[in-house]
């Protein structure tokens, strides 16, 4: 392991030209203001093209691993964000969604400037963590330490976010360290990896600040 590990978080979600970026900014907006799967024709609709060309894209996002579809070709996740059962799982501004990694539990409030609150486990222990965030800070004082996995990132999914943990210390982070290898990577307090979620997610941090009233979690 080198001394500074790369991380693939500079350009993480940017996949493909300005129509690519449209769409997944498209997509994460509904996704955060209605908490439900984003059909495509709805997608076309917001960003003014036609279906055709949405879905290009949106096989151009899912290949690189920046969106996930269910069945019947809906949005269910875009730049982090899940509406269906993960993992991690994030109460942002009191409604439930669910993230890929526990990073985005942490970066996309911080890019937001919400209040969420981060409910994920410890790989090393399995114990519970949660984390608080007001305005998109986290606390200062927490003991909790994250990785940001380095090396290339073909597939955001397949290649960053398994890897993108928190953990309960320093030490636990050292022994899943030591018990996968020492991977290349990062460690991170939560205060870090807010700040670095503000640049990951620079590109919406003037979306809608809360999902409709009408939602219902």
């Amino acid at each position: 392991m080198t001394d500074e590990p790369q991380t693939p978080t500079s350009g993480l979600l940017e996949v493909g030209d300005a129509d690519a970026a449209r769409v997944r900014r498209a997509a994460f907006t509904r996704l955060l203001a209605t908490a439900a799967p984003v059909p495509a024709a709805m997608l076309a609709t917001e960003v003014g093209l036609t279906e055709g060309q949405v879905e290009a894209e949106l096989s151009r996002l899912a290949a690189s691993g920046a969106i996930s579809r269910d069945d019947s070709g809906a949005v269910v996740a875009a730049g982090g964000l899940s509406v269906t059962p993960a993992r991690h799982q994030l109460l942002l501004d009191g409604h439930e969604y669910w993230t890929w990694c526990a990073f985005d539990g942490i970066g996309i409030p911080a890019a937001l400037e919400l209040d969420a609150v981060v409910d994920t486990r410890c790989p090393t222990c399995g114990g519970g963590l949660r984390i608080t965030i007001t305005g998109g800070n986290p606390p200062s004082d927490s003991p909790v330490v994250g990785w940001l996995p380095g090396g290339p990132c073909i597939n955001v999914q397949a290649d960053f976010c398994p890897d993108a943990k928190l953990f309960c210390t320093d030490a636990h982070l050292a022994t899943w360290r030591q018990t996968t290898g020492d991977p290349p990577g990062t460690a991170a307090p939560p205060g870090e990896l807010a700040e670095t979620g503000r640049q990951v997610w620079a590109d919406l941090a003037r979306l809608p600040r809360q999902p409709d009233a009408s939602v219902g979690n």
